[in-house]
């Protein structure tokens, strides 16, 4: 998870989007590429209160006039967590005892849109980190390409969302945060498909797909934990299926053990995610995922091991603490988490 000053540079982006939903904003002049990196790392920097404030008391003031926006969208988090803001849930003006106004300063005031933004993005950047693991991709043998990478990514953003339904503790700021998580998810897909190098002018067209994609891989999750709750053998049946249409991409060569493997993953994060991770922990937007499957000595579907892994194609694995992210014109440049260096060169 990245520390809490990359909450305050994606601060700008939610606040832009939450201007243009509401109909309030009329235009948007396009920053460059190299205007929306460089704002990118200065926005980094920023101290995340005095950053959140501003921001969202542009949200007021700016009307219906034209301006520039430059934010950033990452690809790969920080490893490091953030520091724990508060371990006081009433402190932090959560909790479920709320009346209309308090539903209603949750929605539209400076401090409630600031908290439901700072968690949203604190809740997405841990599944990121997780789904950016470069042992799915080397031990786990997923392939390092945009539908199975965006699956995975989909997949721990699910689980979230599957927490945020089952809140127990503010369950309409849970939902408040839900459409923020799912924007944020848009947001970063918008990035990544300019990253694969697709013409502009069909980037809205390749995004609704994802999210079509998106919409039915989450669907399939439901119905397998709904409808077969009762059934833990055809439950695990039909979760094998749901990953190998989405992560594997139904690919004819893919092997039953890895299969089971996966599956078992998605149903101890299910209960982990539900029952598991305390509720302070939850709203402080640190989640406890745990380790990864153990993908040593795995066999192919004839009994035999299977060989060793060799490098996989395109992918990154950087240097402690470095990490790669993208401009929301997909354009790849490196973060140093603990100097808040930044070079459009990848760090040896």
């Amino acid at each position: 998870m990245p520390p809490i000053h990359d909450a305050a540079a994606a601060l700008g982006r939610r606040s832009w989007d939450a201007l243009r939903r509401s109909g309030r904003l009329c235009a948007r002049t396009s920053s460059s590429v190299a205007g929306s990196a460089s704002a990118a790392v200065g926005a980094a920097g920023s101290n995340v209160e005095r950053s959140a404030s501003c921001l969202l008391t542009h949200r007021r003031l700016l009307g219906a006039q034209q301006s520039t926006v430059r934010c950033l969208s990452s690809s790969s988090p920080p490893a490091s967590p953030p520091p724990a803001p508060t371990t006081n849930l009433e402190e932090a003006g959560i909790g479920d005892n709320k009346g209309i106004f308090g539903q209603l300063w949750d929605r539209y005031s400076l401090e409630g849109q600031k908290k439901r933004i700072l968690l949203g993005e604190r809740l997405f950047r841990t599944a990121q980190h997780q789904a950016n693991d470069p042992r799915w991709f080397q031990q786990a043998r997923i392939p390092y390409e945009f539908r199975p990478r965006h699956a995975l990514l989909t997949m721990h953003v699910w689980f979230l969302h599957k927490r945020l339904l089952a809140d127990r503790v503010d369950s309409h700021l849970a939902l408040l945060v839900q459409e923020e998580l799912f924007d944020i998810l848009w947001n970063d897909t918008q990035a990544r498909i300019r990253a694969e190098g697709v013409h502009e002018l069909t980037v809205n067209k390749h995004l609704k797909d994802a999210q079509q994609l998106t919409f039915l891989h989450c669907t399939h999750y439901d119905h397998a934990f709904q409808e077969f709750k009762d059934d833990p053998q055809k439950m695990t049946e039909e979760i094998m299926g749901i990953v190998w249409t989405y992560v594997l991409n139904k690919d004819e060569d893919a092997y039953n053990d890895q299969l089971r493997r996966l599956a078992a993953y998605v149903e101890y994060q299910y209960i982990n995610l539900l029952e598991g991770v305390p509720d302070d922990c939850f709203w402080e937007g640190r989640i406890p995922w745990g380790t990864l499957p153990d993908f040593e000595n795995m066999k192919d579907n004839g009994g035999k091991d299977l060989p060793e892994m060799g490098e996989v194609p395109g992918l990154e694995v950087l240097p402690e603490p470095w990490v790669k992210t993208l401009t929301d014109a997909g354009v790849p440049y490196y973060w140093n988490t603990e100097t808040d260096n930044t070079t459009w060169q990848k760090p040896v």
